[in-house]
């Protein structure tokens, strides 16, 4: 299967340019890096997908197959949002370089295959099988699964590289550096996953340091996202990500609950002297600008996103496109904080706001057969 990109396309290439008045033009006796990628596409990603293999540090004890684990609960939490079995993903791809989203059946969002039946099973008993009460074990089952499900995507993406590497023989410094910083990342990754190994076996759950913030309703989206915060929210810094030193990562889960919702900060211990200070500003910003701070930053941030089509269809295409163009235009806005040095949050509207409290009053006021047609 070949992927087409439209006459009217953006250009791939990054050029700005329609795709009829950038690369098409090509001669097709050029050798054409573009449609190299394009065709190779498929086959990367069979490689990356076929990784499987469970990351429980305890493997003597694996049993059954390697299932595809979720990393945003099917039962708790994405059955909550979904609408006919279906929820809206931040995680689709248009144009083959651009973040989009996309549709996608419960039972298949944020599915990763990195765990063997017996060890998804019982690692994660204590929240699958339970509701959120905020104990220290239960922080860590969040955040222990948030990290599992980067470490394996972090894999994969490593294998997708690996392999246009050989096929497309690219030896440009670009795809060099780029290769390289993902093996950096990896290499991170390694240390942290040490970290998580130990605490699982020897259940040292409190080494995981946390704060939550309790919502008095049940939010239509969830997050399940594993980040390198530049900044803290006075605008210090926090990780350089263009230097070779080791990261210092924090986890972010938000999730609804029975009546309620969960807006969950969780990091090793030993980070505490980066995540300490800006859990606190979190804190102690209002209501509105934490609300506010998250629609900006999360789109930015990462495409672990799941969006109930409530929520989705409500906003409608404008916001939607809207939020699609934020999502992907990060690099143009630290380009501009770096020229500005605005680092500091700052109150921004956006026109989509995640903490939509629509269905805690109209919504869930209305019969069910008014709720379907709004759905």
């Amino acid at each position: 299967m070949k992927y087409k990109i439209g006459r009217n396309d953006p250009c791939p290439c990054g050029s700005g340019l329609k795709y009829k008045k950038c690369c098409l033009n090509r001669m097709e006796t050029e050798r054409n890096p573009i449609q190299e990628f394009i065709d190779a596409l498929p086959q990367a990603r069979k490689e990356a997908n076929s990784i499987k293999y469970c990351l429980h540090p305890q493997q003597e004890y694996c049993d059954g197959p390697i299932v595809k684990a979720h990393a945003i609960q099917n039962n708790r939490i994405l059955t909550k949002l979904a609408v006919n079995g279906l929820v809206q993903t931040m995680d689709g791809v248009s144009n083959i370089f651009f973040q989009d989203t996309q549709s996608k059946g419960r039972k298949i969002a944020t599915t990763f295959s990195g765990f063997c039946k017996y060890h998804d099973k019982t690692t994660f008993q204590d929240i699958e099988d339970c509701e959120f009460h905020g104990s220290n074990k239960q922080v860590f089952l969040f955040t222990y699964r948030t990290f599992a499900w980067h470490y394996y995507k972090k894999i994969q993406q490593i294998a997708r590289e690996a392999y246009f590497a050989e096929k497309l023989r690219s030896n440009s410094s670009e795809q060099k550096e780029f290769i390289r910083g993902l093996l950096l990342g990896q290499r991170d990754n390694e240390q942290k996953k040490l970290f998580f190994d130990r605490c699982l076996i020897e259940k040292c759950y409190s080494d995981i340091s946390f704060i939550i913030w309790e919502i008095p309703y049940e939010v239509q989206f969830a997050v399940s996202s594993m980040l390198e915060l530049e900044h803290d929210i006075l605008g210090q810094s926090l990780n350089d990500l263009t230097s070779d030193q080791a990261t210092e990562s924090i986890y972010l889960n938000i999730f609804p609950g029975a009546g309620k919702s969960f807006c969950i900060w969780s990091w090793p211990k030993n980070s505490d002297n980066f995540y300490m200070p800006f859990s606190k500003q979190f804190m102690e910003l209002g209501i509105k600008d934490r609300e506010n701070y998250l629609n900006n930053q999360m789109p930015r941030w990462t495409d672990a996103i799941i969006i109930s089509p409530r929520l989705w269809n409500k906003w409608g295409s404008g916001i939607q496109e809207a939020l699609v163009s934020h999502a992907n235009f990060d690099v143009l806005y630290r380009q501009m904080e770096k020229e500005t040095l605005s680092f500091a949050y700052q109150y921004m509207d956006t026109p989509w706001d995640f903490f939509d409290r629509f269905m805690n009053e109209e919504f869930a006021s209305m019969p069910r057969n008014q709720q379907s047609m709004l759905t």
